[in-house]
C-alpha cells in the first residue's frame, strides 16, 4: 500500500475543518482552506467539502497541489477559490495558512457590507476587521482583490493573524500556521457577536 504524503498535515487540516463546521464557523454554503508545505507545495481542501461532506474529511480528501493548481495527490477536485489560496501562500511568506469561511455572526456584517469593530482584547493586535473590495465569487478578480488586501500588511502579519470580509460572501482569515488562522476566525466571530448583542444592553 502506497503511503500518503504529508499524512499528519492532512489529518490536521481535516480535523480543523470539522471543528470549523461544528462550531458554526462555516456552513454548507461553502468554505475552504489551504496550508503551505515545502517550496511550491500546499494542501487544499476539496470542492464541495461543506455541502456534500459537512466537513467530514479523511486524509485522502485533502489535495496536495502546487501553486499552479496542479493536483499531485488526493481525491476530488480543487475548490474554485484555490487561486486565492495559491496567490497568498506563494507571494506572502508571513502567511502559512488561509481559511475562507462563513461564520454565523460574522456573516451579518458580511451581508451588511460593514466592518467589524474590534471590541475585545483578543482582537486588539488585529484591529477592526475590514472589507475587501467586492468581486464576483470564484473570479480571478476576487483572488486579486484578496491578495491586494493582504500584500501591504506584511509587517502586521509578523505580529498577528488577520481577517478580511468579502461583501455578501464570507471571510478570509490568515495566519502563520493553521492554528493561528483558525484562532483569527474565532476571535473575529466573537467580536461580531459582541457587537451585535452589545446593541441590546
Amino acid at each position: 500500500m502506497t503511503q500518503i504524503k504529508y499524512y499528519d498535515e492532512r489529518m490536521k487540516l481535516a480535523r480543523f475543518m470539522k471543528l470549523l463546521f461544528d462550531r458554526k464557523l462555516t456552513n454548507a454554503a461553502g468554505g475552504n482552506a489551504a496550508v503551505r508545505l515545502d517550496e511550491n507545495l500546499m494542501l487544499v481542501t476539496p470542492s464541495m467539502m461543506s455541502e456534500h461532506k459537512h466537513c467530514v474529511l479523511n486524509p485522502n480528501h485533502i489535495l496536495l497541489c502546487d501553486y499552479d493548481q496542479n493536483i499531485l495527490e488526493g481525491e476530488g477536485v480543487l475548490s474554485r477559490e484555490c487561486r486565492m489560496h495559491a496567490l497568498l501562500l506563494k507571494n506572502i511568506p508571513e502567511i502559512g495558512a488561509v481559511i475562507h469561511a462563513h461564520p454565523e455572526y460574522t456573516m451579518v456584517f458580511v451581508a451588511a457590507q460593514k466592518p467589524i469593530p474590534s471590541v475585545t482584547e483578543a482582537t486588539q493586535k488585529m484591529g477592526d476587521c475590514l472589507l475587501i473590495n467586492q468581486a464576483k465569487a470564484y473570479s480571478e478578480d476576487l483572488a486579486e482583490n484578496v491578495y491586494d488586501f493582504f500584500k501591504d500588511k506584511r509587517e502586521q502579519l509578523k505580529k498577528s493573524g488577520l481577517c478580511g470580509l468579502l461583501p455578501f460572501h464570507g471571510t478570509v482569515a490568515v495566519g502563520k500556521d493553521l492554528e493561528k488562522a483558525f484562532s483569527v476566525v474565532e476571535r473575529i466571530e466573537c467580536d461580531a457577536r459582541c457587537n451585535i448583542f452589545g446593541k441590546l444592553i
